[in-house]
């Protein structure tokens, strides 16, 4: 197959539609049209087009991921599911993130450490909803407990379960304190829990502000 024609598609991007023996057969990236030399008269195998398509993939995959962590950083999970949305084939967005993490532009335990603390400056949680959060980004359990047991020490989940404990009791005291004891305690208990606490350290909190 003989290249007999490459033209300039219209648009910001520079783009390039491929003809061979006179008919279109696949467009291509600037990137990928220097790489491979592509021009009028040039003489392609089959094996080689596929290799033009297969390249000029990966390269458009990069671009996307590249655009989509340049608003802030992105797990692998979520750079994956991105290029998915975008049409890119599972094998082309494994390579990406392969890639990228080869580089550093992708680094899950880095990822993972920055949420936590973000997470914990804007709100009070619990280990296990952390947890929740983090499996939910894509990171596996070893990173999870690492980045957990770095950043979050028993006495901190005690004092930050105590402080939610009695921000909720002063938004919300009216109502609380219509309540029997036990009923108090156990709707207080139940909102620990569902911000991640531990029971042990619910029941704790509970006890200390309540008793």
């Amino acid at each position: 197959m003989v290249v007999t024609k490459v033209l300039r598609q219209r648009g910001k991007a520079p783009r390039y539609s491929i003809f061979l023996d006179g008919k279109h057969a696949f467009d291509v990236s600037d990137m990928t049209l220097m790489k491979f030399g592509l021009t009028t008269g040039k003489t392609l195998q089959e094996e080689m087009v596929d290799k033009i398509k297969d390249a000029d993939l990966f390269y458009r995959g990069q671009k996307v991921a590249l655009n989509y962590i340049s608003y802030r950083p992105r797990s692998s999970r979520e750079v994956m599911v991105r290029l998915n949305e975008k049409g890119f084939p599972l094998g082309i967005a494994q390579r990406v993130v392969q890639h990228f993490q080869s580089v550093s532009l992708i680094n899950d335990v880095e990822f993972a450490g920055m949420f936590v603390r973000d997470k914990l400056r804007a709100k009070l949680l619990g280990r296990a909803l952390l947890r929740q959060q983090l499996s939910a980004k894509g990171m596996s359990r070893q990173i999870i407990d690492d980045v957990l047991e770095e950043y979050i020490s028993d006495e901190d989940q005690q004092k930050a379960a105590v402080a939610l404990a009695n921000k909720r009791l002063n938004t919300a005291r009216r109502s609380y304190f219509k309540l029997e004891p036990l009923k108090r305690k156990k709707r207080l208990m139940d909102f620990l829990l569902r911000r991640g606490f531990s029971t042990d350290v619910a029941s704790k909190t509970v006890r200390k502000v309540l008793d």
